[in-house]
């Protein structure tokens, strides 16, 4: 860690997460300060983790974000406001009036601190100080949030396409996911359809795919993509490279690698009692997003297995470059379909043979 550095700049000089990322990974300790003709907001770091923020925005403040919640009422909110103007803290002063328990306002607390970290990212312009230096945390409700948990929900929230297109490219651009997933992906606490997307692009798609692939909005799905591109989740992919075929794992290996995973999932789905008709919307979904290779499948539903020879003929039809990427996502679609099926309906025995079954089979076919 360097002491008493202090570096400043242009907002548009340099990229927000960039510099996180930065400190982050150099595990600094300091003060990010951004300002524009607004407001001014400060983001305290310390060992790469984010602990403590402020804000010159009336609307951040404890009581308008308590109010806004619905956690005190107009006329609490007014007369904590009077309580301020005598000096007192306006959380101290609405426990005192009965408002909020201790517990709660430790919860208001938190929750604004979040609001304000996550809002640094709407700063489009402005200027920065940065100073790294030691700091006192004795009066603060400090949180340990990684700056990549930062940075993550902190983009989700944008809702500026001009910030992102650049990143994302045109439909036919390719990405992938990373062979190598950072170990802070674990704190980004990633909800199914956004694990969901990391899956599809293990092999590589243009954005056009991804986007017919996703289970989320094409806008959300286009940002999220931005997002782990920024975070190094994802790679744009070289238009030079070309997909090796390995002759053992022609397409029809391939599948009757994923129907062996596929079965076991059934076997205990039907075991659990649930019926082919139960299971009927996953092979519609998949003809929705993938309607060439998703059409006639319904054994994978009655017998846990996509028809091979089905599978082979649809993915004629398909330009031959694309096919093996494209047959990776759908197989990868197929397994995700009926991994949620299995959280959903299987007990927690069952679902825990389920994913154990899976990592044995991942491990297998990456020769571990």
């Amino acid at each position: 860690m360097s002491d008493g550095i202090l570096l400043s700049g242009d907002l548009n000089e340099i990229r927000l997460p960039t510099l996180l990322m930065s400190l982050y990974r150099d595990s600094e300790t300091g003060v990010l300060t951004l300002e524009d003709e607004r407001f001014k907001k400060a983001l305290y770091i310390k060992d790469g983790r984010a602990v403590y923020a402020t804000t010159s925005d009336p609307d951040e403040r404890l009581g308008e974000c308590l109010l806004r919640r619905g956690i005190i009422t107009l006329q609490q909110y007014h007369q904590s406001l009077n309580e301020v103007l005598l000096g007192r803290q306006q959380g101290r002063a609405l426990v005192d009036m009965g408002a909020l328990s201790s517990p709660e306002l430790l919860e208001g607390v938190t929750q604004q601190l979040h609001d304000v970290m996550f809002s640094l990212f709407q700063f489009r312009t402005g200027t920065y100080t940065l100073e790294l230096a030691p700091f006192s945390t004795l009066e603060m409700v400090t949180l340990a949030i990684e700056i990549p948990a930062v940075i993550f929900r902190g983009m989700c929230r944008l809702t500026a396409w001009s910030q992102m297109s650049a990143t994302v490219g045109s439909p036919g651009v390719r990405y992938r996911t990373c062979a190598r997933q950072p170990p802070f992906v674990a704190d980004l606490d990633l909800n199914q359809d956004q694990e969901h997307l990391l899956r599809i692009c293990r092999e590589g798609l243009p954005v056009e795919s991804i986007l017919e692939a996703s289970y989320m909005p094409q806008f959300e799905t286009l940002r999220l993509l931005w997002v782990f591109l920024t975070l190094g989740l994802m790679e744009r992919e070289d238009p030079r490279r070309k997909t090796a075929v390995d002759p053992a794992i022609q397409p029809e290996a391939l599948v009757e690698q994923y129907n062996d995973v596929y079965a076991f999932i059934h076997h205990h789905l039907t075991a659990s009692g649930v019926s082919a008709q139960d299971l009927a919307p996953l092979c519609q979904s998949l003809v929705q997003s993938y309607p060439k290779l998703g059409d006639n499948q319904s054994d994978l539903v009655r017998f846990g297995r996509l028809d091979v020879d089905a599978v082979l003929f649809a993915l004629r039809a398909l330009p031959e470059p694309d096919r093996p990427q494209i047959l990776q996502a759908f197989l990868e679609e197929a397994l995700y379909a009926l991994v949620m099926e299995a959280d959903r309906r299987l007990p927690q025995e069952r679902r825990e043979a389920v994913k154990a079954y899976i990592r044995r089979k991942a491990d297998s076919s990456n020769g571990r």
